[in-house]
């Protein structure tokens, strides 16, 4: 009995939380990410956006199957399997997350929250230099590689269309 009602109040205290949230939010207070609109505006704040965690997450394997790469802290890290240690590989000025390993090993393209945007970017695993692939005030998420390593697809907040294509870093279709 006293689990049912503990959990009573937590789900009280939740609904209660979820008014007040949407109480602010009537009453004018700005929503993050404004170039979202309806009908994906509360499906991409509740769902893409990048949550800081202290543990890991969006893990992706290396082509070789050595490694792994992930998101922490908004920074992404590499760790070796049967290592106890892993080595950061980016440091801001955003939040990193959602990586992806290229085909042949030589690059990850992530995404990145900053300045009120979600880019993709690419990280050159052997010299560090990351390089931004998308522009503007857009939310683009989820970036895979295809399996020749020639074609990025994403999740974007676009109206027009849900997921495009990136061939060889130049054409959005």
């Amino acid at each position: 009995m006293i689990r049912g009602l503990a959990l009573r109040a937590l789900l009280a205290a939740g609904a209660a939380t979820l008014l007040a949230s949407a109480g602010a939010l009537a009453d004018g207070r700005e929503t993050v990410l404004k170039q979202i609109d309806l009908p994906h505006n509360y499906y991409y704040r509740e769902m893409y956006l990048p949550q800081l965690t202290n543990g890991p997450s969006s893990l992706s394997w290396s082509p070789d199957g050595s490694a792994l790469v992930y998101s922490m802290q908004g920074s992404l890290w590499r760790q070796a399997m049967g290592d106890t240690t892993a080595e950061q590989l980016t440091d801001g000025p955003g939040y990193d997350y959602q990586p992806d390993w290229s085909p042949d090993g030589r690059s990850i393209v992530f995404a990145r929250y900053i300045e009120d945007a979600v880019q993709l970017y690419s990280l050159d695993v052997g010299s560090g230099n990351i390089e931004q692939l998308t522009q503007g005030n857009a939310v683009n998420l989820e970036p895979r590689w295809s399996p020749d390593g020639t074609h990025i697809a994403f999740r974007t907040g676009d109206p027009i269309s849900d997921f495009w294509v990136m061939d060889n870093f130049l054409t959005i279709r």
